[in-house]
C-alpha cells in the first residue's frame, strides 16, 4: 500500500511487460538526457525507510575506499513491496546465494539492474531483494553462474541479460526488513570520482552519483531529510554524500603502502589508508579508515578511528590542512556519536613530507593519556614503527 507522499504522484500502472531479449545493446549509450527529474516514485513506501544511505560511506574492513552503494536502511517488517521508480527498462536478473558467510550462509536474494531509456548515461540497480515477482523471476533459468570469494564470504552468482521496459510503479518483488535493506545505486558514464591516483580504485571507475536528484522535489526532499545513519542525519553539502575525499597537496585523501604498486581488490585492502572527513559529521569529525595489520583493534578487528577535529595548532588537523614540509601532527582517537566502537586508547602521529608522502604512526596508550595531549609538540618523534604511505 502506498504512503500519502506517494499517492499524490499515482499513475496508472499496467501488468509488467513480457518482451525479452537475451543480450543487450550498449548500455552507455547517453540517450538524449533530457533534463529530469526521471523518478516520480519511491522504491519502497514511505513509511517503510527508516533512513537512506550517505554516498561515500566507509565499511571495513573490505571498504576503505569510500563506497560507491547508496540505498535503504528499512523499518523491521517483511514483505516490503519493490516498485519501478520511474519509466525504467530492466537489463539484467541476478540471483546471488551465498555458499559460505559468517551471517547470511545459506541465503538467497535478487538484484535487478535498469537503464534509463532517455538518458542511457544513467544506469541504477536494486539489490536485496528476497522475491522477484514471476515474470523476471521466469528471466533466471539459464543464467551465466560464477562462485568468487571476499575476505569473509564465498558466493554463487547467477545472471542474465534481459530487455523488459517497465512503467513507473510497477511492482517487482518484495523485500524483508528484518534481515537486511534494500541497495539502490545510480551511476553515470560521463561522472568520475576525483581520486589524485584514480587507476588504483578501478571499481570507482563505474561513476557513483546520488540517486536523490532524480526524484521529483517532494520526494528528493523527503530521502535527503533521511540521508544518514540510525539519528544521525548528514547536514553538510552535497546532503547526499560525496566519494570526493582526494585533496591534493594534503594529507587529505587516498593512500597505499609506500612501493606498492597495487589496485584495491580483495587481495590488497589491507594495504590502503583513507584520511577522510566523516561520512556523516564531516564539520566535526576526520577519520582514518584503513584494514592495515598494525592498525587492527582487537577483538572486533575495528579499523575506523575518528578525530575530534580542531581548528588550530597540531592535534587533531583537518588533514586538508596538513602541511606539506614534514611538520609533525597529532591525531587522539576518542568517543564520537557516529561510530560503534569508538577508539580512545590509540593516537596518531603524521607528517607529510614536500615529496607527496606521509609517514603514519599508531601510539597505544591507556584512555586519557594521549601522547597529543600529554607531551610537548617538540616532544613527538617518530621511531622505526612508522609506516610510509604514498599516493
Amino acid at each position: 500500500m502506498h504512503s500519502r507522499l506517494q499517492s499524490r504522484l499515482r499513475v496508472a500502472v499496467p501488468p509488467l511487460l513480457l518482451t525479452v531479449a537475451v543480450g543487450c545493446s550498449n548500455p552507455f549509450g547517453g540517450g538524449s538526457c533530457e533534463p529530469g527529474p526521471y523518478f516520480t516514485e519511491l522504491p519502497v513506501p514511505a513509511e517503510a525507510i527508516s533512513s537512506f544511505i550517505v554516498l561515500g560511506q566507509f565499511h571495513p574492513p573490505g571498504d576503505v575506499l569510500p563506497r560507491g552503494q547508496t540505498g535503504l536502511r528499512l523499518v523491521n517488517e517483511d514483505q516490503i513491496p519493490v516498485r519501478a521508480v520511474g519509466d525504467i527498462t530492466i537489463r539484467e536478473v541476478e540471483s546471488t546465494h551465498w555458499l559460505s558467510s559468517p551471517t547470511r550462509e545459506g541465503h538467497t536474494d535478487y538484484s535487478l539492474t535498469f537503464e534509463i531509456p532517455n538518458c542511457t548515461a544513467i544506469t541504477g540497480s536494486y539489490q536485496h531483494i528476497v522475491e522477484l515477482v514471476s515474470p523476471l523471476a521466469e528471466r533466471l533459468p539459464g543464467a551465466s553462474c560464477d562462485v568468487y570469494s571476499t575476505e569473509s564470504e564465498t558466493v554463487r552468482s547467477c545472471r542474465r541479460r534481459v530487455t523488459i521496459p517497465v512503467p513507473v510503479g510497477t511492482l517487482l518483488g518484495h523485500v524483508d526488513g528484518t534481515i537486511s535493506g534494500l541497495d539502490f545505486d545510480l551511476f553515470d558514464s560521463r561522472v568520475r570520482p576525483n581520486f589524485v591516483a584514480a587507476y588504483r580504485y578501478p571499481t570507482a571507475r563505474r561513476g557513483p552519483i546520488c540517486p536523490q536528484g532524480l526524484f521529483t522535489p517532494a520526494l528528493r526532499d523527503f530521502l535527503l531529510d533521511r540521508t544518514g545513519r540510525g539519528e544521525i542525519m548528514r547536514t553538510a553539502e552535497p546532503r547526499c554524500g560525496t566519494m570526493d575525499i582526494d585533496v591534493a597537496g594534503t594529507a587529505q585523501g587516498m593512500w597505499v603502502l609506500d612501493g606498492q604498486n597495487v589496485t584495491l581488490s580483495g587481495a590488497t585492502f589491507d594495504r590502503f589508508f583513507a584520511l577522510a572527513p566523516s561520512e556523516l559529521r564531516p564539520d566535526l569529525y576526520h577519520l582514518l579508515v584503513t584494514a592495515h595489520p598494525a592498525f587492527r583493534v582487537d577483538p572486533w578487528g575495528y579499523v575506523i578511528f575518528a578525530f575530534e577535529l580542531q581548528g588550530a595548532g597540531r592535534v587533531n588537523r583537518p588533514f586538508s590542512d596538513v602541511s606539506a614540509d614534514g611538520t609533525l601532527y597529532c591525531y587522539a582517537a576518542g568517543t564520537d556519536p557516529i561510530e560503534f566502537f569508538p577508539v580512545e586508547t590509540a593516537s596518531f602521529l603524521m607528517a607529510l613530507g614536500a615529496d607527496g608522502k606521509i609517514t603514519l604512526e599508531r601510539r597505544d596508550h591507556a584512555v586519557g593519556e594521549s601522547p597529543c595531549h600529554m607531551e610537548a609538540p617538540e616532544a613527538w618523534a617518530f621511531s622505526g614503527a612508522a609506516i610510509p604511505l604514498m599516493r
